[in-house]
């Protein structure tokens, strides 16, 4: 290789090198969270959680419900609720008494105002008594602890601010049942793709995963047999923008047990601010900004 020939190349090196030093930075750049979409994301965030969480958005309160209802009677009603709005749901049971475990597959659907949700929900539980041995059955008085896993298949939920298409799973145990006061520990997931829709920001489509972990959280039940949950829990929401921005929050979470809940907002992937923000966790929606 002669001297030109050998400077030429050493050059290309050079300018090849800085173009993909270049392209790397700008990609970097291009998956940086806007500064000033941080607000906007934090309460995208609140808005997922919300309907992740709500028993008339098709969320977890749904299965709150269910799990309530297994702890006091160890049966799982065809329907949600005894209002006159229920839709009778199909459902197909099964149960091993070999491992002691029984499998419910359900369908679940409802209208509530402008929020409506129809999704199959397969639901995995096994009973224990006070020393630990699975059980049958639910025994009255003898049934100290459920283990319980969900899984919903892929639906469309549909609300005021949001479209969720989703799947969703989760793993509780149920402890405490002979104190009269069910404690839920364990965590439930959401993913898919959601639509928001805000008068400030115009539609926004995020494509996310979410995760939430409950940490000694009381089953309440309020006169209109609602489930809610008194305690803490944390959360972990991560999602892409359409404009192909990352967005990652990590959120500390208070239920009040009264169908009210507060989030606390990190923004992880941006500067680390905390939004705060009341959610309506029976309905599925935030409430306000702030405490």
């Amino acid at each position: 290789m002669n001297k030109l020939t050998l400077a030429f190349a050493k050059t290309f090196a050079v300018a090849l090198a800085i173009m993909i030093s270049a392209l790397v930075i700008g990609c970097k750049e291009n998956t940086t969270e806007p500064a000033g979409n941080q607000e906007y994301d934090s309460q995208a965030a609140a808005d997922l959680q919300a309907s992740a969480l709500g028993t008339e958005s098709g969320g977890a309160g749904v299965s709150f419900a269910d799990v309530n209802s297994l702890s006091q009677s160890g049966f799982i009603a065809g329907t949600m609720f005894d209002s006159k709005g229920s839709n009778p749901m199909s459902r197909d049971t099964s149960f091993d008494p070999v491992t002691k475990l029984h499998t419910l597959v359900i369908t679940r659907s409802d209208t509530v105002g402008k929020y409506s949700f129809n999704a199959l929900i397969t639901y995995q539980y096994t009973f224990y008594d006070a020393s630990g041995a699975a059980m049958d059955k639910f025994v009255k008085g003898v049934t100290d602890k459920i283990t319980v896993s969900v899984a919903k298949q892929k639906s469309k939920d549909f609300g005021d601010r949001l479209d969720v298409d989703n799947t969703a799973s989760g793993n509780w145990t149920i402890t405490s049942i002979l104190s009269g006061t069910p404690v839920l520990n364990g965590t439930f997931s959401r993913n898919g793709t959601v639509v928001f829709r805000t008068l400030a920001n115009g539609d926004r489509t995020f494509t996310h995963s979410f995760t939430i972990n409950f940490v000694g959280d009381i089953l309440v039940k309020d006169a209109d047999k609602h489930v809610y949950l008194k305690g803490p829990a944390t959360s972990h929401f991560e999602a892409t923008t359409a404009k192909g921005y990352n967005v990652i929050r990590d959120t500390k979470i208070t239920f009040n047990g009264d169908g009210t809940a507060l989030l606390e907002v990190t923004r992880t992937s941006g500067d680390g601010t905390v939004d705060t923000y009341t959610i309506d966790v029976k309905v599925g929606v935030f409430k306000r900004f702030g405490k």
